[in-house]
């Protein structure tokens, strides 16, 4: 009776290594078909293969749906960058070697208290904003901001919003050089699968950056796409990507290398809805052959162009200009290079729309010479698709008509703000608006120009000198813990503190060796290292807590500091009884808050104070004119704060005096 069973799983454990055998096979040709772009095939076998799959196997299919998913509606949205160049480069430093860029910014080894394991951040000349990226307790990467104030010191750390932020990673953070684009990767937005480049404007109104839009085919792809990066002239874009390398059935297949690309930047792309053939062609993205003269004339205009912007780069200037007029003169060279590159987009369209127009008119002359019913329908429904096609390209083309139209309006106003400060046009004889390249120039050859050359020089990594981080304000309320922790000394308020000594070694202690005490603050003294628990600002509450920590250490003692240095405790008690009493001797509701230049007040005004104090009101006359006394209030830190409130409503002129 125990044979049947064995007997049975004998036979049915060859036919399920063979199941899975077959399952895995048909998984290997979905992935290829998701590489290829064919993202409907591919989720169609993912569907089908997840409807049988275990628990784990399924979530990981789960995952490749939902990116199939993805791709087909980012397939409404692709657009055709001109790439100028690629080149493979090491994972571990791709990013160096990406063009010009230590001419707007720089690399720098990541300083202390940024609480990044990321070796290098890049940070921007001209700003004091510095976003980087850094891993989260849990595991995930997000992006953070620090701030520089006028003091030289940098903010404490904050994370980007929702609008960046997800449970996933968010890596290579860039903000273009006008600013208003803010450039990153991530795997935790919808995407194509892997890391994708996403892109977001920033909102004056709410002074943050608007939600992340996903920058679609080509520059996204289901491989892993990381770095996008704009040159300081706004002619380049850089970015990278395993696209080619990711395959593990390809001969060029690797886990250490990554391809970086670069093409003409366009801040704004014209999307169309392509095939998945159509998409996966533009993906690999091939250099184009610089063979017309448009090219030529473009690759002359290149280089005057990294010319001029090198003649007025804040690290090698040396002309008197100050920082102000350097500025202006980069953003005009800027705007100059985006007119230019629109105009030749739009030249691009009106071809494309011609040939369009001659299809649409070959087809329908076809319509007319067939009587097949069948054929009839075919070539009605092509009529149909290329009508559509030229509607949505006059749309575009409208569009971008309109972007020259403010962009040449934005160079007018800069010419006519250099012309009224005295200031020479920039590269005025090398960009002309509005104005063909003359035959001669067009056949002229840019000797130093070459394209391969921009992914050649390597960036160097810097220190950034005086990194002044401001310190989080830390809860330093005494606690027993499971697991105690220590704080740095200069998270110590100012004034007298009074502390637990419990522990002195000469060597440091570990966490574990404080029994749950926290906060623990360690001193080294006279070659030992002593260990005190809490930050009290009264003795009583040291005098409380004592006998728990006696309990864990014996020999525990109360100490006091003063402004983080050891103070006598018999004088720390002394002042502190001394400014208790002179507290205690302060009348009771010592300040009001008074308002003063109205004869009446607004009702906002009325409304503001009976919900913001529930305090009385007095009108007092004089000869000084009419004040309103609102009081008392305990405190001055009460009555600044009720104060602060009413300033809000912009009514008459808000103190606060002391009730003598």
């Amino acid at each position: 009776m125990m044979i049947l069973p064995v007997v049975a799983l004998l036979l049915t454990t060859p036919a399920k290594a063979q199941n899975n055998q077959k399952a895995q096979q048909k998984e290997r040709v979905a992935d290829s078909l998701y590489r290829s772009y064919n993202f409907a095939e591919a989720l169609t076998i993912y569907e089908e293969l997840a409807a049988k799959a275990e628990p784990a196997e399924k979530r990981a299919l789960d995952m490749k749906i939902i990116c199939c998913q993805n791709g087909e509606e980012m397939l409404k949205f692709v657009s055709e960058p001109t790439v100028v160049t690629r080149k493979t480069m090491d994972k571990r430093d791709f990013f160096l070697y990406y063009p010009n860029i230590n001419i707007a910014g720089g690399f720098i080894h990541a300083p202390e208290g940024l609480n990044t394991t990321s070796d290098t951040l890049y940070l921007a000349n001209n700003t004091n904003t510095l976003y980087y990226s850094a891993k989260e307790v849990n595991g995930s990467w997000n992006i953070y901001r620090t701030v520089k104030g006028a003091d030289g010191v940098w903010s404490i750390p904050q994370k980007l919003s929702g609008n960046i932020s997800t449970a996933g990673n968010e890596l290579f953070p860039f903000v273009s050089p006008d600013g208003k684009k803010f450039y990153f990767s991530s795997n935790g937005h919808s995407g194509a699968g892997g890391y994708d480049l996403y892109v977001c404007s920033w909102d004056e109104e709410k002074k943050d950056w608007g939600p992340a839009q996903n920058m679609g085919f080509p520059y996204s792809s289901p491989g892993d796409d990381l770095f996008f990066y704009v040159t300081p002239d706004s002619r380049y874009a850089a970015f990278s990507s395993t696209r080619l390398l990711d395959n593990p059935n390809s001969p060029l297949y690797s886990t250490t290398m990554i391809v970086t690309y670069v093409v003409d930047y366009q801040p704004d792309p014209i999307t169309k809805a392509l095939s998945a053939k159509e998409a996966a062609n533009i993906a690999r993205l091939r250099g184009a052959v610089r063979t017309t003269t448009d090219k030529e004339r473009d690759s002359i205009t290149n280089a005057e162009i990294n010319k001029a912007l090198k003649e007025v780069d804040q690290t090698k200037v040396n002309s008197p200009m100050d920082s102000a007029t350097v500025v202006k003169t980069q953003n005009y060279t800027r705007e100059s290079v985006r007119c230019r590159n629109l105009k030749k987009r739009e030249k691009q369209m009106v071809a494309r729309q011609q040939g369009t127009r001659e299809l649409y008119t070959e087809v329908e002359e076809r319509l007319r010479a067939t009587e097949d019913s069948v054929m009839v329908q075919i070539r009605k429904d092509s009529i149909a698709k290329i009508t559509k096609i030229i509607t949505d390209d006059e749309n575009a083309l409208l569009a971008l008509r309109q972007q020259i139209r403010e962009s040449e309006i934005t160079i007018r106003k800069m010419e006519e703000e250099f012309f009224n400060s005295g200031v020479v046009v920039p590269s005025s004889r090398d960009i002309e608006l509005g104005e063909e390249f003359n035959a001669q120039e067009e056949d002229e050859e840019d000797e130093d120009f070459n394209p391969s050359n921009l992914l050649n020089d390597r960036a160097k990594v810097t220190d950034i000198e005086n990194f002044n981080l401001q310190r989080p304000k830390k809860d330093l309320t005494f606690k027993i813990l499971k697991k105690g922790w220590l704080a740095e000394w200069e998270d110590l308020p100012d004034g007298i503190i009074y502390q637990i000594r419990f522990m002195s070694s000469v060597k440091p202690a570990n966490v574990a060796s404080f029994k749950g005490l926290s906060p623990v603050f360690e001193k080294e003294q006279n070659g030992r290292y002593v260990y005190s628990a809490g930050a009290f600002t009264k003795y009583s509450e040291a005098q409380k807590q004592l006998s728990k920590v006696k309990k864990l250490f014996s020999t525990s003692q109360i100490t006091a500091l003063k402004d983080g240095k050891a103070y006598p405790l018999a004088t720390a008690r002394k002042e502190e009884s001394q400014a208790a009493k002179k507290s205690k001797a302060e009348p009771a509701g010592a300040y009001n808050v008074v308002i003063s230049g109205l004869e009446r007040l607004p009702e906002v005004l009325l409304h503001t104070i009976k919900s913001a104090t529930g305090k009385d009101m007095a009108k007092v006359t004089s000869a000084e004119g009419t004040k309103y006394i609102v009081g008392p209030f305990s405190s001055k830190e009460e009555a600044d704060s009720v104060a602060k409130k009413l300033e809000e409503t912009n009514s008459g002129k808000i103190s606060v005096e002391q009730v003598l």
